[in-house]
């Protein structure tokens, strides 16, 4: 029951972190979303989440450096708390997380579709919608299991996001040139705090996507190296692309600045003016980028069932492998929870717009949560190390205190739905843990940096011998 060892490298560990930051996607989705909240302030929250960010990937580097592991965040999770009840709850959260985000990019593939035939005065036909959902699931469960990751990393996903960051600075360039440079785009003016901090979250968790890379140690050579290096690259390079992304977008809108907000899909209104080729390139490598997602977020939650079975915390049959030694059953069983999460929210809500909101909710409020539980677990992981400074204990205290007031500034009351669905996931979740997962060892596991199983025990024990 072991991936396969060792067959990856900085090249696909920046493919997964870049996969599920997805520049492109992000602009045209997470950003637009944030002009909703932050209006011609965008560019400033923006700003914001990405040196907030900073903060958070100086902590999961302070774990990725230590830790290697399919389980990822909830064996970080256990390394800090040497709770397996936290571990647990913390994949579980992850699992939610990500399950619920491949419902969010599919429901965005389609809205993108239909934003664009309406611009065009096109009709968008019915079967699109199912269409949307159907590919932005299938897809990346089928390329995870039929194709080995090294190739589903290393060419598909790394070579799209490229592009994508090729594209958005190449749009820098165009606004710069044609535009000229705006310092005043950088002014919080007339946006509150509280609009402002919602929106600097919601970017906050497309660029702090870059720690799923920290589910590939069981089959990256030299784990605890390559992947820290790779979250690093995506960091600067998808981050600062969603910067330069961003800021195009509000140079290059020709209308009032105060009218940005009215548009739905503000980036493929300006490019369509500019040139009908460079619209549909946009829009192209946008879907691209959204389905690239998907397939890094099915990656990571479907490791996290199959360590969690390893561990006796799930069942067996999520650990089987295919003949690419990939997680079988778990990919599958990750797909089929996205796909519940996007069937059940249009059945309830009738509507892709309401739908795509409601999910968002759900996902936004799981990722953070479990960014809280490692932001306050680095300090105590590192107390145990014996390695704790007052200058690394600050920088965690202060990526803590971002992430937990982005989340308190970010809550609202829950609709039905919503209600309905966290109180659901969290009474399942518990009931199994009651039944099964608290006889197993959840986050007992991680590998060394020959990608051998080791216990947290033993990874301890090495520590404290020396």
């Amino acid at each position: 029951m072991q991936l396969s060892k060792g067959s990856l490298s900085i090249r696909e560990s920046y493919g997964q972190a870049m996969a599920v930051t997805a520049p492109l996607g992000s602009v045209v989705s997470t950003t637009t979303a944030a002009i909703a909240y932050a209006g011609k302030s965008v560019l400033f929250a923006t700003l914001l989440a990405f040196l907030a960010s900073l903060l958070w990937m100086f902590t999961l580097t302070k774990y990725t450096k230590k830790i290697a592991s399919p389980g990822g965040y909830y064996t970080f999770g256990s390394a800090a708390w040497r709770s397996k009840t936290v571990a647990y709850y913390e994949a579980i959260t992850e699992v939610i997380a990500y399950s619920s985000l491949n419902a969010v990019n599919s429901f965005s593939v389609y809205l993108l579709l239909k934003v664009t035939f309406q611009m065009l005065n096109l009709e968008l036909p019915d079967y699109v919608l199912p269409l949307s959902l159907v590919i932005g699931l299938i897809y990346p469960t089928l390329s995870s299991v039929i194709l080995h990751i090294r190739k589903v990393l290393g060419y598909i996903v790394s070579i799209s996001a490229t592009l994508e960051v090729i594209f958005l600075y190449v749009l820098f360039g165009y606004a710069v040139a044609t535009r000229g440079f705006d310092i005043t785009y950088l002014s919080p003016v007339g946006t509150n705090f509280s609009s402002l901090g919602t929106a600097m979250v919601l970017t906050i968790v497309s660029i702090a996507g870059a720690g799923a890379a920290a589910y590939l140690g069981e089959e990256t050579k030299k784990p605890t190296s390559t992947i820290t290096t790779g979250i690093k690259i995506a960091y600067v390079v998808g981050g600062g692309a969603i910067l330069a992304g961003t800021y195009a977008l509000v140079a290059l809108w020709n209308e009032p600045i105060q009218t940005l907000s009215n548009s739905p899909q503000p980036l493929i209104q300006e490019l369509y003016p500019i040139s009908f080729i460079v619209m549909l390139i946009s829009l192209i490598l946008s879907i691209n980028s959204l389905l690239a997602s998907n397939i890094g977020t099915t990656v990571g939650a479907a490791r996290i069932l199959f360590n969690l079975a390893r561990e006796k915390a799930m069942p067996k049959v999520f650990s089987r492998l295919n003949s690419e030694r990939e997680p079988l059953i778990a990919t599958v069983v990750v797909g089929l929870i996205s796909a519940i999460f996007a069937i059940s929210s249009l059945t309830y809500t009738g509507s892709a717009d309401v739908a795509f909101t409601e999910i968002s909710f759900i996902s936004s409020l799981f990722w953070l949560a479990g960014r809280i539980v490692d932001n306050l677990g680095a300090p105590v992981f590192y107390w145990r190390l014996r390695e704790l400074t007052p200058k690394i204990l600050i920088v965690f205290l202060g990526s803590t205190t971002i992430n937990l007031v982005g989340m308190i500034g970010s809550l609202q009351a829950p609709d039905m739905f919503q209600a309905v669905y966290l109180i659901s996931v969290l009474a399942a979740a518990t009931l199994w843990y009651i039944i099964k997962a608290r006889k197993g060892i959840a986050g007992k596991y991680l590998v060394d940096e020959n990608n051998q199983l080791i216990t947290m025990e033993e990874y301890f024990a090495k520590v404290r011998s020396r």
